[in-house]
C-alpha cells in the first residue's frame, strides 16, 4: 500500500513464523497468531502483551507479514486514551493460564466466560484497551486474534510489506 498510515490506537495483527505462531493460527482456525496497538505512528512504536509482558515494540520488526485495522468510529480522545491505558499495562505480566484456555476453547469448545484478571495475551490485552473506553471489539470476554480479526468495527487500513 505504499507508505504506512498510522494512526494511535491501530491495531496490528500479525502472521506468524515460529511453530508457536503456527500452533495458534492453526488451533484457532486463523489467518493471524498475534495482536498489537500502536501507540505512537511517528516512531512506528507499538505496545504488546508478549511472553515477557506487556512491552513497546516497534512495528518495523513484523514488517512483511502484519495488517493494520482501525476502528471505522475512532475519535481522536478514544485514541488517546486507549494508548493511555496501554502504556499503563506496561510491565503487567502474560497470561499463560489463558492460553490453555483459548486451547480448550477452540480444541474441545469448552466456552471461556472469564473476565479481564490483570494480566494478558496479545489478544486480550488489545481488546481491554479497547473495552477502557466502552468499546466491545467482540462477543468474547477474552478474544483471540481471530475474533479481533473478525470485528464488524474495524477495517483494514495497511498491509505492511518490506
Amino acid at each position: 500500500m505504499g507508505d504506512l498510515y498510522l494512526q494511535p490506537g491501530d491495531i496490528v495483527l500479525r502472521k506468524g513464523t515460529g511453530w508457536i505462531s503456527q500452533g495458534i493460527e492453526l488451533i484457532t482456525h486463523s489467518q493471524f497468531s498475534h495482536a498489537a496497538l500502536v501507540s505512537n505512528p511517528e516512531t512506528k512504536q507499538i505496545i504488546e502483551a508478549t511472553f515477557d509482558g506487556v512491552i513497546k515494540s516497534n512495528i518495523d520488526d513484523y514488517t512483511g507479514y502484519a495488517s493494520v485495522f482501525r476502528l471505522k468510529t475512532i475519535t481522536n480522545e478514544q485514541a488517546a486514551n486507549i494508548v493511555k491505558y496501554a502504556e499503563q499495562q506496561l510491565g503487567k505480566p502474560y497470561d499463560f493460564e489463558e492460553l490453555i484456555d483459548q486451547f480448550l476453547r477452540y480444541v474441545f469448545y469448552i466456552p471461556n466466560n472469564e473476565i479481564e484478571k490483570g494480566r494478558f495475551i496479545c489478544s486480550t490485552f488489545v481488546n481491554a484497551a479497547y473495552a477502557s473506553q466502552g468499546i466491545k471489539l467482540t462477543n468474547q470476554n477474552l478474544p483471540s486474534p481471530e475474533d479481533i480479526y473478525e470485528s464488524p468495527l474495524l477495517t483494514k487500513v495497511a498491509e505492511i510489506y518490506k
